[in-house]
């Protein structure tokens, strides 16, 4: 998980209103100006429970009473001399119901500025009126649910210095965006983020105020076309941050020296980044991820002396690591993950101490892994995973503050370095698929007090000893991860991780498993322990374990040949994996009452031969697939969504019940094939929500039925194939709108 140091796309500009406390008296608002704000109050609910960020809710309004002073209400401002009420800022304060164009705020003629933001205006149309508030020099109403045309009266404000206008159901005609940034001469900030802009030409941005300081387009997938280079030189530009997929982008490669501050290009045709980035030396964020950016990462980047927050992930980026990224002071985000670096790091960095997280994921980096990177003062996030990285990890003697480290999927290779116990604010440390071996030191492990997910799975050999015989516990351990580790015995330092949630030993050489293994292990939530080939619990059948909270057990391919009495006493148990072993005998009423809660079984690969029943209540997906199943089809409860008995000794006619399946879902897969089922298919509309349905070599004959009577209906694939069916085609298939695949052969 990514910690971001400035916000992916949620931009607003508040509006600060500053009182002078040193005044002697406070103006009294006028009459008019107060019962119009009353008015206004008393056009919507006070709710603020219907919107989803309440630690930045308030409700200003609840507190104005009719017949005080306006200019002392929350969130009202006055003038000092005359009171007329000159700024409204009532942005999240949790008003909720319809806008009416003849709204009262309209008659505040006097204001300047105004902020509606974060409220829920229920999709009202962006009234003409607000082209009334020709005072105004700042406008925010984002986030406040506003539909529609933006009105040609917008061009009417003329005095505006900030609008904002980030609203998902907005639209601009090009001849009102045209006008709008032809006449609003003095705009220092433009926000209009999410807005439709199919309509706008490109180059009506060069017609902006040359006073533009913020220009913010997130969102805007609908603006097209080629982007004016010469926007970038605009003189006072500090913010220009933009989305959108058909849009393509150029910078300048010469006398670019616009006092840019941040830069931010996301998911737009942007190809090159130029030598030209170094003269922005005032740049604090450079932001361009996910764009199409090849060649080399240019070392003029090392002149942003002043950078904060770069990243480059996603693209296509290729070459070595520049040194000049590394010799920054002030960074402290550096992202680079997703692109084609190859080539190793550095031998040593003299700057980076303010960089708290760097991201290499998914690169082509080699040889070893620097002992630098752990002595960086501020270093909270490291993550080199996915590239090709080898040799041991060098000892370090300073330590950087860590709180995750992600190495998973390269080469290394040897032991841990015993330094790693120095790294005591480790919370999460990924080490899977490498060539670890050796002896994994408990003594210095046990030093980690602070972490709560390890995940060593996918290495070579490891063991865990100690060079005493004290027991040794992770106090905030959470999830242990050992899969694919070739661990005989059940590693007995687990047994101490009172507070372990998740435990994965799959694919090991574990043989034994016993209650008291996991006595101290209340809280665990998933239980892995698949591909232990040599395990099994036939001669644990009495083994009395009970997991208050376990809610996910994958015992696949451990050699069962029975049900363990253990899942009879699992009552939080939702998920349940038991396939690829030899489970023999039935179920049957008399026999089985286990696992009421399941919401998923999977029984395929094993040996049953009868079913009579299902216990399983509330049961979604369901598996008895490649079985030795007999006797007639038995339809599973109404719950589920996914049931597969294909590859089995079914006999007897598809029962009407089935029609009853996957009633509740409208995506659900039934696989009855390879079986010996017969007669005609149930002509009914529940089958209509099926997405997936197979009936394929079983003994079905008729005609085939309308599977799809209407247009409303989910079905993709469709397999008939190799049973008996005679008759034409039902005409109904053409109302199959989402099939892909259809298969009638061999009838």
């Amino acid at each position: 998980m990514k910690r971001w140091l400035i916000p992916s796309y949620f931009v607003i500009f508040s509006l600060f209103f500053t009182y002078n406390s040193s005044a002697l008296t406070i103006p009294f608002c006028p009459h008019d100006q107060s019962a119009a704000l009353i008015q206004f109050n008393s056009s919507f609910s006070i709710d603020c429970s219907v919107f989803s960020q309440p630690s930045i809710l308030r409700a200003k309004t609840i507190s104005w009473e009719e017949g005080t002073n306006c200019c002392l209400w929350d969130g009202v401002k006055c003038d000092t001399e005359t009171g007329n009420v000159i700024a409204l800022d009532l942005s999240f304060s949790c008003l909720f119901g319809p806008f009416p164009s003849n709204n009262t705020l309209f008659l505040l003629r006097h204001l300047r500025q105004l902020n509606l933001a974060g409220n829920d205006f229920r999709r009202s149309p962006m009234a003409s009126q607000f082209g009334q508030l020709t005072s105004l020099t700042h406008l925010n109403i984002s986030w406040s649910s506003f539909i529609g045309k933006v009105p040609p009266e917008i061009s009417r404000l003329s005095k505006l210095l900030s609008l904002d206008l980030s609203i998902y159901g907005l639209m601009f005609e090009g001849h009102v965006f045209e006008n709008m940034v032809a006449n609003l001469t003095q705009l220092r900030h433009l926000l209009l983020s999410d807005v439709n802009m199919s309509q706008i030409v490109p180059t009506s941005f060069l017609n902006m105020s040359s006073y533009i300081q913020t220009l913010v387009l997130e969102n805007n997938y609908e603006l097209h076309g080629k982007f004016p280079e010469d926007v970038f030189r605009f003189p006072y530009l500090q913010k220009f941050r933009v989305s959108s997929n058909y849009l393509e982008l150029k910078f300048p490669k010469t006398n670019w020296s616009a006092p840019l501050k941040s830069l931010q290009v996301t998911l737009s045709y942007l190809q090159e980044l130029p030598d030209s980035i170094g003269d922005l030396t005032s740049l604090e964020i450079l932001d361009l991820p996910v764009n199409h950016l090849g060649g080399p990462i240019p070392a003029s980047v090392g002149n942003l002396t002043r950078l904060k927050y770069l990243d480059l992930s996603d693209n296509n980026l290729s070459g070595v690591l520049p040194v000049s990224a590394f010799n920054l002071r002030q960074v402290q985000f550096v992202d680079f993950s997703g692109n084609k670096l190859a080539g190793s790091f550095p031998s040593q960095v003299s700057e980076l101490s303010q960089l708290s997280i760097l991201d290499l994921d998914r690169n082509f980096l080699s040889g070893r892994v620097p002992s630098w990177l752990f002595s960086l003062p501020s270093l909270v996030l490291l993550r080199l995973s996915n590239n090709k990285l080898t040799g041991p990890i060098d000892q370090f003697d300073k330590v950087a503050p860590l709180e995750e480290a992600y190495l998973q999927n390269n080469e290394i290779e040897g032991p841990l370095p015993g330094s790693i116990a120095l790294l005591v604010n480790l919370i999460y440390l990924d080490l899977s698929s490498n060539k670890l071996s050796g002896n994994f030191e408990l003594d210095k492990l046990s030093k980690l007090k602070k972490l709560e997910s390890l995940t060593l799975s996918n290495n070579a050999l490891l063991s865990f000893t100690s060079e005493s015989k004290a027991s040794y516990s992770l106090p905030n351990l959470l999830s242990l991860n050992l899969s694919s580790c070739d661990i005989i015995d059940f590693p007995d330092f687990v047994r101490n991780l009172e507070g372990l949630r998740e435990l994965d030993l799959s694919n090991n050489r574990i043989h034994v498993i016993e209650a008291n293994m996991f006595v101290k292990l209340k809280e665990l939530q998933r239980l892995d322990l698949s591909h232990n080939s040599l395990l099994s619990l036939s001669n644990n059948g009495n083994l009395s374990l009970f997991l208050p909270n376990l809610d996910y057990l994958s015992l696949s391919s451990c050699n069962l040949t029975e049900f363990a009495n253990f899942l009879t006493i699992q009552e939080s148990l939702r998920e349940l994996y038991l396939s690829n072993n030899s489970i023999q005998g039935q179920i049957t009423k008399q026999e089985r009452t286990w696992g009421s809660n399941l919401g998923t079984l999977d029984l395929s690969n094993n040996l049953l031969t009868v079913v009579e029943y299902y216990p399983w209540r509330n049961i979604n997906v369901l598996r008895l697939d490649s079985n030795l199943l007999e006797g007639p089809l038995l339809v599973p409860p109404p719950s589920t969504s996914i049931f597969s008995i294909s590859n089995n000794k079914l006999t007897g006619e598809a029962p009407y019940s089935i029609c009853e399946f996957g009633d509740s879902e409208i995506d659900a897969t039934l696989d009855l094939s390879h079986n010996n089922l017969s007669g005609v298919i149930p002509k009914c509309p529940g089958l209509a929500n099926i997405a997936y349905l197979d009936l394929h070599a079983n003994n079905f004959h008729g005609n085939i039925p309308d599977f799809c009577v209407n247009e409303n209906n989910m079905l993709s694939t469709l397999n008939l194939n190799d049973n008996d069916f005679d008759g034409p085609l039902p005409t109904s298939l053409a109302n199959c709108l989402l099939l892909e695949v259809l298969i009638l052969g061999n009838n």
